[in-house]
């Protein structure tokens, strides 16, 4: 009886639920991606807030500390880098300023570099350099166009960045602080047994940790390597440009292609041919490769699949989630893979074919 008369006010609750769904999405998806990232943040930070709290004693100080503390860390480096970047931008366009006052202003620089590569090219190929001059100075004027528009899209996204590390940081906090109680009531809510769940949650946390030490790991690998190809090549500050392409491989799909690219380009315009082309095939060939064998092999292997499923699984998750998809992808395919086995384990216990439970066996016979 009692179950009929709460039938009503659940389905009641149902409908309501179904309704409010879609405006709650459209409230909440602005705030989706800052959420999605300082969940995997407050994941893998948790130990460290458990790990401060057993020495300052007080929960709330300690989640404060640890939010503060990854804040700073974060900005910390995000501004070093920056800082040195645009000083560093600054000098070349000041070198390239001054090559292209010699030549004759920056159009007539730009032809000019290109001219040189053509004829090389045209000495090795049978080309038709007066039409490769043609698309040449198309492509200079395009440029020129793309190069202010991207100005525009770099400063939009700055604000945009700069807002979203303010919601991290905010999300955080209340995922460190109340994250552990809202999991708990998630669990009650789920008509799933506890060993079902915490499986659930334990591919959820192995993946979450396994897709970050694949990202820092890549970051880790790229930046020396790269390091190494600007400091053979003779670089200004390999350092810096190596760590800044190290950071940029967390990017899908591009990567540290952000960093050596302009740097080829750059020797290309200056005559440095060589540098150009041994610098290009070290970044193709170690470099990229590089990031398409450690990331699936470190994400794969913690949590069990495949480094080619794993390798699908970012792309398409860049996809359909843009930069955070790295992280997502990853993750959805492992969840989905668990979610898999939980249901073939559920129907062979129920067909009396799995191992009995705990609940169900048979006490021994002496």
């Amino acid at each position: 009886m009692s179950q009929i008369r709460q039938r009503g006010p659940l389905i009641f609750l149902g409908i309501l639920l179904a309704v409010l769904l879609p405006f709650a999405w459209k409230i909440g998806r602005l705030f989706l991606t800052p959420f999605l990232l300082s969940a995997i943040v407050a994941t893998v930070m948790h130990p460290v807030r458990d790990r401060i709290q057993h020495y300052v004693k007080r929960r709330k100080l300690a989640t404060l500390i640890t939010t503060l503390g990854t804040v700073i860390v974060f900005g910390t480096i995000l501004f070093f880098v920056g800082f040195a970047l645009s000083r560093e931008l600054a000098d070349a366009y000041g070198a390239l300023g001054r090559l292209s006052v010699q030549e004759g202003g920056w159009p007539t620089f730009l032809a000019r570099s290109a001219d040189r590569i053509i004829d090389i090219v045209a000495s090795y190929l049978p080309v038709d350099k007066d039409e490769i001059r043609d698309q040449v100075a198309g492509y200079i004027e395009n440029f020129t166009g793309y190069f202010l528009r991207f100005a525009g899209a770099v400063a939009t996204e700055l604000t945009t960045g700069i807002l979203t590390g303010l919601l991290v940081a905010i999300f955080l906090y209340f995922l460190l602080e109340h994250g552990p109680n809202w999991v708990n009531q998630i669990r009650e809510l789920l008509p799933l047994s506890a060993r079902t769940t915490e499986s659930l949650l334990q591919t959820l946390r192995d993946a979450i940790f396994a897709n970050v030490n694949g990202v820092l790991a890549v970051v880790l690998i790229q930046g020396l390597l790269l390091i190494l190809g600007f400091w053979i090549a003779g670089l200004r500050s390999p350092v810096l440009w190596g760590a800044l392409g190290g950071l940029a491989s967390i990017i899908p799909l591009v990567g540290a292609m952000l960093v050596w690219v302009p740097i080829v380009i750059g020797y290309a315009l200056t005559g440095a041919y060589l540098k150009a082309l041994l610098l290009t095939v070290w970044c193709v060939a170690v470099v990229g490769t590089a990031d398409n064998v450690i990331r699936p092999f470190v994400v794969g292997g913690r949590i069990q699949q495949h480094p080619v499923l794993i390798a699908l699984a970012m792309i398409g998750g860049t996809e359909a989630f843009g930069g955070t998809g790295v992280l997502l992808g990853p993750v959805i395919l492992s969840l989905l893979m668990a979610v898999v086995v939980e249901i073939r384990r559920i129907l062979t216990d129920g067909s009396g074919q799995g191992e009995p439970t705990g609940e169900t066996k048979s006490p021994a016979v002496s």
